[in-house]
C-alpha cells in the first residue's frame, strides 16, 4: 500500500479528523486505511457548481431513505469536499467487494431493482441555485431531431468520400438505420412525452446518469451498492433505465427476454404507467449507437484508428438484424 504525498493524503484525510495509516489509488479514488477503518477518498476535478449539485444530490438520497449507498461523510467543519492542488477530494466508507457481472442474472435483476430505487428516493430534489444539473429534462426529441439532420448531412459527405472505407458501409447501410430515426421520432412526437416532461419536473427527479455494471458493487455478503453520482442529472427515470438497458443487451445480443426481465424487476420496485413505456419504446428505436459511431467519424471526433475505427463499426452493424427483431418484440411489451 501507499505512495506518500502526492497527493498529500494524510494532510487531506486530516479534514475529517481521521488520521490516514496507509492508503493505495483503486481507479480514480484511493483505499485509505485511517483510525476509523477503511474509507474512499475520492478524486473529482475541481468544479464548484458541479459539486454542489452532485454533493446535495447525494445527500438528498440518504435523507430520503435510499440505503444502497454509503453517503457523503462531512468535514470537521461541516464541508462535503476538501480542495487540494486542483482537485477535490470527499469522503465515503469503504465497500469492500467487487463490480456486479451482468452475466449473472441474479445481479442484473438486483442492478434494476437498485436503479428503481434510487429513483424513488430522488423525487422531491430541489436543485441548489446556480448548481451545475446537466438538465436534459425534454431535449430528447430537440435531439433525436438534430442527430437525424446530421445523418444526412454525413450521407452528403460519404458521397463525396469514395475512397473512404467507413463512408462507403455507411452509405450501404443507411436505408435500414435512417428509416429507424424516422420512425422513433415520429413515435415519440405522437406519445405523452411533454406530459411526462412536466410531470418529472413537478415531481423533481433525476437520473444516475451512468448505470453501469462498474457503478454496482457486490460485498462478501452478497450485498450490493450503487456508487458514483457524478453523472447525475436532471430527465425522466426512463432515461436512465434505457441506458441501462442498452448496456446490458449489448451483452446479450439484443435479447427481448433478457430485456423484458430486467424491466419487469424494475417494475416491482418502481411501476411504469403506458405513457412511460411508449416513450421508451420511441426512444429505444433511435439508433444511437449508429449516429454517435458515425458522429465521431465524421465530425473527427474518433481516438481510433481508422482500423479500429471500421473494426467497431462492422461489429455494430453485424448486429443489425438482432436490432431490427427487437424493435418488433419490444413493441409486444406490457
Amino acid at each position: 500500500m501507499g505512495k506518500p504525498e502526492n497527493p498529500d493524503i494524510r494532510r487531506i484525510i486530516s479534514h475529517w479528523g481521521l488520521m490516514a495509516l496507509k492508503w493505495e489509488k483503486v481507479k480514480d479514488v484511493y483505499k485509505v486505511k485511517t483510525n476509523r477503518g477503511l474509507k474512499n477518498l475520492k478524486v473529482s476535478p475541481l468544479n464548484v457548481q458541479r459539486l454542489t449539485f452532485v454533493h446535495h444530490a447525494v445527500n438528498h438520497l440518504a435523507r430520503n431513505g435510499f440505503q444502497m449507498m454509503k453517503p457523503l461523510i462531512p468535514t470537521t467543519s461541516l464541508t462535503t469536499y476538501v480542495c487540494h492542488n486542483g482537485k477535490a477530494y470527499s469522503l465515503f466508507d469503504w465497500i469492500d467487494g467487487r463490480q456486479s457481472n451482468f452475466n449473472d442474472l441474479n445481479e442484473l435483476i438486483n442492478s434494476g431493482k437498485i436503479l428503481a430505487e434510487f429513483h424513488r428516493r430522488s423525487a422531491g430534489f430541489t436543485p441548489p441555485a446556480h448548481s451545475n444539473m446537466r438538465n436534459q429534462i425534454g431535449k430528447c426529441l430537440h435531439h433525436f431531431e438534430e442527430r437525424y439532420q446530421q445523418l444526412l448531412d454525413y450521407t452528403e459527405i460519404a458521397r463525396h468520400s469514395p475512397d473512404d472505407p467507413f463512408a462507403q458501409i455507411y452509405l450501404t447501410n443507411l436505408p435500414f438505420f435512417l428509416p429507424m430515426a424516422e420512425r422513433a421520432i415520429t413515435r415519440l412526437k405522437n406519445s405523452d412525452y411533454q406530459q411526462l416532461v412536466q410531470q418529472a419536473q413537478s415531481q423533481q427527479t433525476f437520473c444516475h446518469g451512468d448505470p453501469a455494471a462498474r457503478n454496482f458493487i457486490v460485498t462478501h455478503r452478497h450485498q450490493m451498492y450503487m456508487i458514483d453520482f457524478d453523472s447525475c442529472r436532471l430527465d425522466l427515470p426512463i432515461m436512465d433505465l434505457i441506458k441501462f438497458t442498452r448496456r446490458v443487451l449489448k451483452k446479450y445480443n439484443w435479447s427481448y427476454p433478457i430485456a423484458k426481465m430486467l424491466i419487469d424487476a424494475y417494475q416491482e420496485v418502481n411501476r411504469l404507467n403506458l405513457s412511460e413505456l411508449e416513450v421508451m419504446k420511441a426512444v429505444f428505436y433511435f439508433p444511437q449507437k449508429f449516429w454517435r459511431m458515425s458522429n465521431r467519424h465524421f465530425a473527427k471526433h474518433n481516438h481510433h484508428t481508422p482500423e479500429r475505427e471500421l473494426h467497431k463499426f462492422e461489429k455494430y452493424l453485424s448486429n443489425r438484424n438482432q436490432l431490427a427483431q427487437f424493435e418488433t418484440d419490444f413493441d409486444s411489451y406490457q
